[in-house]
């Protein structure tokens, strides 16, 4: 943005000191859910998933990446894998980055009900608001490690839908009501930045421009056996 054109809170924030360590946050390709039953969580990329694969590639090997990380499961891995062998590259294996276990899916309105109310017709939301706040703990020092190991660099991490939503929300204060609501797309790229006194901004969720075509509208797959209907 240019100097003569300033944000309205720019008066109000603290200077931001660099370096600045920038986060990509990568969500695995599609996977062979047809192998599910068979593999467990360790299913292969399906053939969409390679072709995903192939055009997130192209777009990283454009952002100039210092430093790779991998969560230790198999989708991931091969989400990572071309970049690697195109960019001469190899990663950091962390299990910390590992897909994030959810099974409570609950549907949650928005519109027309105030927090109060969600919260009261929400019978679970103190329960699983507790093991959010446990899951974003646990998520914060992977990442903290990270950035201490990496200021000034940019870096990609290979990851998991839930891992990211815990991270992104954890960032927003954002209680159990916030991680229902949030999306992370296959193939998605979202991106934060620290500053070198550990300050934090979310820059984008989401980006998936350098798919042909975006990803279904109807998201709400996960919700098909929710607990409350």
């Amino acid at each position: 943005m240019p100097k003569n054109c300033p944000t309205p809170y720019s008066k109000t924030q603290s200077k931001r000191k660099s370096p600045f360590t920038e986060i990509l946050l990568i969500r695995h390709c599609n996977p062979d859910y047809n192998q599910q039953d068979k593999l467990g969580d360790n299913m292969p990329l399906s053939k969409n998933g390679k072709t995903q694969r192939k055009h997130l590639t192209e777009r990283l090997i454009k952002m100039k990446i210092d430093k790779v990380y991998t969560s230790d499961i198999r989708r991931a891995k091969e989400t990572a894998v071309l970049y690697l062998k195109k960019t001469k590259s190899e990663a950091c294996i962390e299990e910390g980055l590992n897909e994030i276990h959810w099974s409570h899916w609950v549907n949650i309105k928005y519109f027309n009900m105030s927090e109060d109310l969600r919260k009261k017709k929400f019978k679970g939301h103190k329960r699983l608001d507790k093991q959010l706040d446990k899951i974003q703990a646990d998520v914060r020092p992977v990442i903290a490690q990270i950035y201490k190991e990496n200021k000034g660099k940019k870096v990609a991490i290979f990851s998991h839908g839930n891992f990211i939503k815990s991270l992104l929300t954890g960032i927003l204060n954002a209680d159990i009501i916030g991680f229902l609501s949030m999306e992370i797309f296959q193939s998605s790229i979202s991106k934060i930045i620290i500053d070198d006194d550990g300050y934090i901004k979310i820059s984008f969720v989401n980006d998936v421009n350098h798919l042909p075509r975006p990803p279904k509208k109807d998201l709400f797959i996960t919700l098909a056996n929710s607990e409350y209907k």
